[in-house]
């Protein structure tokens, strides 16, 4: 019987979102204090921590030889060795924006509208930018320690 195996590719979107995940997820990094090794809190196990120095991890995924998981991500994302993605101003979707028309904001008195200002989140434009493509990048959680 044959198997087909594929070999997962350690690519910047693939990181990104493994990072997404780790973030979304609320995954905590710990160091050992007398070994300065890292481990990293699981998603699925909440008993469970993953060592993992951003290389090689003691997860699931990785065990089975995927080069990418959310521990490793954080841990990355930490040292600052984490892949970028790049988005070039051509894969930007332009939409409208959700906040005015046109770029502008009715300003309404007592009696109804009494004219317009330029909208403050669009600038004026009535377009706002997003990248449909990439996920979700939050902030830099302040529990993390490196």
């Amino acid at each position: 019987m044959n198997q087909t195996v594929t070999r997962r590719e350690a690519t910047p979107e693939r990181w990104a979102r493994a990072l997404d995940r780790a973030l979304g997820a609320g995954l905590e990094v710990f160091r050992v204090a007398d070994t300065g090794e890292l481990m990293v809190t699981s998603s699925s196990q909440l008993d469970t921590l993953h060592r993992t120095d951003g290389d090689v991890c003691t997860c699931a995924a990785a065990v089975a030889g995927d080069p990418v998981c959310q521990h490793r991500a954080v841990v990355r994302m930490l040292a600052g060795t984490l892949p970028v993605v790049v988005v070039h101003v051509e894969e930007l979707a332009l939409n409208s924006c959700p906040s005015c028309t046109a770029g502008k904001v009715q300003e309404w008195g007592v009696s109804g509208p009494i004219g317009c200002r330029p909208c403050s989140v669009c600038g004026g434009s009535g377009v706002s930018t997003t990248v449909d493509a990439m996920p979700a990048m939050h902030p830099r959680p302040e529990r993390i320690a490196a």
